[in-house]
């Protein structure tokens, strides 16, 4: 895996985290239909994540310890920048109503 397909990884990453930070705190609001939209694209976007993953695991598999490292820092940082701008985005413009955690 070179080049190009680091860059669609590293989105795939992010928008896997986003989807899935949506999916869990979708099942905690009162929005079954949230909660299907946002478990649908979660299921989809680990799917193509791991795509990539066992891609990348055969690739390096040979590869030294530093490259291994950096490969494990490249998709911490993609997965957690999805997760904090996710929730962010969530807290800040879409969950209200029944959307909201916790709602009832």
């Amino acid at each position: 895996m070179l080049g190009i397909e680091w860059l669609y990884w590293a989105i795939v990453l992010y928008i896997q985290q986003f989807t899935y930070l949506f999916s869990g705190r979708a099942k905690n609001s009162g929005s079954l239909k949230y909660s299907a939209i946002a478990g649908l694209f979660s299921h989809s976007s680990w799917f193509v994540a791991n795509v990539y993953f066992i891609s990348s695991l055969l690739d390096y598999r040979d590869a030294p310890a530093e490259i291994k490292a950096l490969i494990c820092l490249f998709y911490v940082t993609f997965t957690i920048s999805g997760t904090v701008s996710a929730q962010w985005i969530a807290l800040k413009y879409l969950e209200t109503g029944s959307m909201r955690v916790g709602a009832k």
